[in-house]
């Protein structure tokens, strides 16, 4: 069974328009995770108001609480925030790829898939370690 392809068509974005998609989809994650970690902390502000200044003060047991909630809403952002981390990394290194693989190659190296494996070959038939090993490589 081969590997699925899927045809170009001219409203799919180039790589670099994904990548710049990609970076600005964990912008906007990072912002909409401070804007919860800043109602968070409105909400820790409000409640430490009312433990000093109102008569009707919690008890213990609703201080605990409340701590709990706290700490469960840290503990997903930092959950979210390992997941951007590595979102981040993977399009850094989805980046890399698209680099010239050697001085010789004067733009960006296109890589497209072997026709009989889908493993993804250089043009420019480059000695990229990565496509010399390949099976399918000319030089082989």
């Amino acid at each position: 069974m081969s590997m699925p392809t899927i045809p170009p068509e001219p409203h799919r974005p180039n790589r670099k328009e994904v990548i710049i998609d990609l970076l600005e989809s964990i912008a906007l994650e990072e912002i909409a995770l401070s804007h919860i970690l800043n109602a968070e902390s409105e909400k820790i502000q409000a409640f430490v108001g009312e433990c000093l200044n109102f008569p009707t003060k919690p008890s213990s047991k609703e201080i605990i609480k409340f701590n709990k909630g706290v700490t469960q809403l840290l503990e997903s952002v930092v959950m979210k925030e390992w997941i951007l981390l590595r979102k981040l990394e993977n399009v850094l290194d989805f980046e890399d790829d698209c680099e010239p693989h050697h001085k010789k190659c004067e733009s960006r190296c296109h890589c497209s898939p072997c026709h009989s494996c889908h493993f993804p070959v250089c043009k420019c038939r480059c000695s990229h370690k990565k496509h010399k090993d390949h099976d399918c490589y000319p030089g082989k």
